[in-house]
């Protein structure tokens, strides 16, 4: 019997060291527009190459260059309209004759941008994605593999 009166306390007391360290635990502030503003740089699910140069105002521009597009960029003003936990909505315009009509927004992540470019002039519209890495980090990665890369041995390990 004394068992039983000990027990419901010691439960009382775990449920609350539970509850406030759970309190405790918050998740990370979303990024601002100022720590969101440089250069950002990636490929989509259609091999296109997607550039987004964003200020500290959440201001900038988009630019797409498509495989089979011969060179020719489509250009885009973009304003970062809305930042939600991670999600990032973005209100955009063309600014070159041609570039297709679009949505876009993504995801953020720590070290990346997760996109989707989403193509209105395809019937009901179509959504590409993309990953987006700030161009500074893709440089200074693709210098330590070319580094890397001369040092490597010609013959692969067994």
């Amino acid at each position: 019997m004394k068992s039983i009166r000990l027990f419901v306390p010691l439960i009382g007391l775990a449920l609350l060291l539970v509850s406030v360290s759970a309190q405790a635990i918050k998740p990370p502030t979303p990024r601002t527009k100022a720590q969101l503003a440089g250069i950002w740089v990636g490929p989509d699910a259609w091999g296109s190459v997607v550039r987004l140069e964003l200020d500290s105002a959440g201001q900038g521009r988009l630019v797409v260059r498509d495989p089979d597009s011969k060179g020719d960029l489509a250009v885009y003003q973009v304003v970062l309209t809305k930042i939600k936990i991670n999600d990032l909505s973005f209100s955009v315009t063309p600014v070159t004759k041609g570039a297709a009509n679009i949505a876009f927004y993504g995801t953020n992540d720590s070290n990346a941008i997760d996109v989707v470019r989403y193509l209105k002039d395809f019937g009901d519209g179509y959504g590409v994605r993309g990953l987006l890495i700030r161009q500074a980090d893709l440089l200074s990665g693709l210098q330590d593999l070319k580094a890397a890369g001369s040092r490597a041995p010609t013959r692969p390990a067994r």
